[in-house]
C-alpha cells in the first residue's frame, strides 16, 4: 500500500472514529498535538520569536478537561514545567493530579528553523514515545497548526488520521485559492488577479488593475503563502501607471510589510511560490473575520466572529483580535463565512477555517481564507474551556456556563525591549497580586500564552476575558502598565 493510499484509508476511518468517541466517552482517546509551523521558513524568520509560536497550541492541553482524553504535545524544544503547570491550572474541575498523568510532552531538542513535523520524522525515539502512548488508547488523531505532505507522512507513520484539512486541498487556503473560492461563493472580493508566477506578471497585473479600475490608487502584491500579512507589499500608482513605468518603479517603490524584506528576496520568493495582485480597498473602517468548522463527518458550523487588530506600517500585519465582531456587521460576516464554508465543504475540506474581511462603507470585502489554526483559535478555545461556555451562532455572542455573555481582547504581540529579562514567575506573580489573572469565580481576567518568548524576546501573548469588551480592554491596559513596571525594575 502506498503512502497516499494508507493515508486515504486513515481518512476514511475518521468518521467512524468520531462516532465511536461520541458513543463511548468512557474509552481512552489520544490527541497528538503537533504545532508545526509548516510554512515557508524564510518568511517565518520575519516574525520575532517565531520559534515560540508552537506554544500557542498549548491551549490544546485544556482538552484534558475531558477525563478520558490523553494529550501528547510535541515541540521543537522543551517547554518548562512551570508553563505546562500554568495551563493545567486553568482547567476547571480537574485537579492537576488527574490531568498531568494524562499529558505526555515530547521534545525534539532542536530549535533549527525547520518544521516541527520534519524534526519528528527524523527522530525514531520521539515516534516510539508517541506510539507507546497511542497503544494505551482506543483511538487517536493528530491535531496540527496546518496540514501539508509532511503531516500526511507523519499520520501514516503513526497510523492515525489528521484532524485537519486534507493536504491535497491545502491550495484552497492560498491567496489565489481564496479569491477563486470567494467567486464561487458569490461574495464580494477586491478587484485583482491570481495565479501569478513572476514579477513580470505582477507588473502586467498592476497595470491592468489600474487600467480597469482608474480610481484605485494602490495595489497589493501578496505571496501565495504569506503569514500574518508579512508576505504583503504595496505599490502606489503615483510612481507610475503603465507597464513600462511600473517595471521601472517597482524595485524602488514596492513597500514591504516585513521590515527585513528586500525587492530581491521578495522577487525570489514570488518566483518560487507565486501570488496575487489586488486592489488596496479604500476607506477601510474595520477588519472583521469569521471562523467556522467542518467536522470529521462533514458537518459545517459557525465558531465565532472577531474584529482583527492590524498593525505594521500600512495596517497589513495581524496583531490580535477582539471578540465578538461589531454588531453592525457581525451577522453579515458570519453569513458570508458560512457561504465560503459551504464551498469548502463541497470540495471535501475539513477542520477549522477562517475568512478575513474588510469593511469599507457599505462594502464587506473578503480578503483571504486561512485553512489552519491561527491567531483567533487559541483565545476562543481557551475561553470556551475555562468558562465552560459556548458560542451561540443565532445571536453571535458567547455565553459562559453561568449564562453570562463574555467578550475578550487578545494579542500575540505584547512586546517591548524593556520586557526582556522578565521571568515567567515574575509575570504570573505580578498578575496574581494585581488580580489580573483569570478568576473562575468572577469569570474575568487574563490568560497568558507564548510565555517562552518573554525573557529572550520581550514578547508575550495575552487574552483578557470579561463581561464586556470595554472591561476586557481595561484589563489589557492594566497588563501593559504592569509589564512596563516590571520592565523598569
Amino acid at each position: 500500500m502506498t503512502g497516499h493510499s494508507e493515508f486515504e484509508a486513515l481518512e476514511a476511518a475518521l468518521p467512524d472514529m468520531a462516532r465511536s468517541f461520541v458513543a463511548d466517552q468512557t474509552a481512552p482517546h489520544c490527541l497528538v498535538v503537533v504545532p508545526s509551523m509548516t510554512f515557508n521558513q524564510e518568511l517565518l524568520r520575519n516574525v520575532v520569536g517565531v520559534e515560540h509560536y508552537e506554544e500557542r497550541m498549548l491551549a490544546m492541553l485544556l482538552q484534558l478537561h475531558t477525563p478520558q482524553i490523553h494529550v501528547v504535545f510535541c515541540s521543537s524544544a522543551t517547554i518548562s514545567e512551570e508553563i505546562v503547570e500554568y495551563y493545567l491550572s486553568l482547567i476547571p474541575g480537574v485537579p492537576m493530579s488527574h490531568s498531568r498523568p494524562r499529558l505526555t510532552m515530547v521534545s525534539c531538542d532542536d530549535l533549527s528553523p525547520r518544521p516541527l513535523t520534519e524534526k519528528l520524522l527524523e527522530r525514531p525515539g520521539c515516534l516510539r514515545r508517541i506510539h507507546d502512548e497511542l497503544a494505551r488508547s482506543k483511538a487517536g488523531a493528530i491535531v496540527c497548526m496546518n496540514t501539508t505532505d509532511i503531516e500526511r507522512k507523519l499520520a501514516v507513520e503513526l497510523g492515525i488520521p489528521l484532524l485537519g484539512n486534507p493536504p491535497d486541498l491545502d491550495h484552497l487556503g492560498s491567496k489565489s485559492g481564496s479569491r477563486e473560492t470567494f467567486r464561487e461563493a458569490g461574495i464580494d472580493l477586491p478587484a485583482g488577479f491570481e495565479r501569478l508566477r513572476s514579477m513580470d506578471e505582477v507588473v502586467d497585473a498592476l497595470a491592468a488593475l489600474k487600467r480597469d479600475h482608474p480610481a484605485v490608487h494602490t495595489g497589493v502584491v501578496k505571496l501565495e503563502e504569506g503569514f500574518s500579512g508579512e508576505g504583503n507589499a504595496l505599490y502606489r500608482y503615483e510612481h507610475g501607471e503603465d507597464e513600462a513605468a511600473i517595471r521601472a518603479a517597482l524595485p524602488q517603490h514596492l513597500k514591504f510589510q516585513a521590515p527585513a524584506e528586500t525587492y530581491e528576496s521578495f522577487s525570489s520568493r514570488f518566483a518560487h511560490m507565486g501570488g496575487i495582485v489586488e486592489e488596496f480597498v479604500d476607506g477601510v473602517t474595520a477588519s472583521p473575520s469569521g471562523q467556522g468548522y467542518i467536522g470529521p463527518m462533514g458537518t459545517l458550523r459557525a465558531l465565532s466572529t472577531h474584529d482583527q487588530l492590524l498593525g505594521g506600517a500600512d495596517g497589513q500585519v495581524f496583531e490580535g483580535s477582539t471578540f465578538p465582531a461589531a454588531e453592525r456587521y457581525r451577522r453579515r460576516v458570519q453569513d458570508d463565512m458560512m457561504r465560503v464554508g459551504e464551498v469548502l465543504q463541497a470540495r471535501g475540506a475539513r477542520g477549522r477555517f477562517a475568512v478575513d474581511f474588510v469593511e469599507a462603507g457599505d462594502r464587506l470585502c473578503a480578503i483571504e481564507i486561512n485553512l489552519r489554526k491561527g491567531g483567533t483559535t487559541h483565545p476562543m478555545l481557551t475561553m470556551a474551556v475555562i468558562t465552560e461556555g459556548h458560542y451561540d451562532p443565532v445571536t453571535g455572542v458567547f455565553r459562559s456556563g453561568n449564562g453570562m455573555e463574555k467578550c475578550y481582547y487578545a494579542t500575540d504581540n505584547l512586546r517591548a525591549d524593556e520586557y526582556r529579562g522578565i521571568m515567567v514567575s515574575e509575570l504570573l506573580d505580578a498578575a496574581i497580586n494585581r488580580r489580573l489573572i483569570f478568576d473562575p469565580v468572577t469569570e474575568r481576567g487574563c490568560v497568558f500564552h507564548m510565555l517562552g518568548a518573554l525573557s529572550e524576546y520581550g514578547k508575550v501573548g495575552v487574552t483578557c476575558i470579561a463581561d464586556t469588551l470595554e472591561d476586557a480592554i481595561t484589563d489589557y491596559r492594566a497588563v501593559v502598565d504592569m509589564m512596563g513596571e516590571l520592565g523598569a525594575q
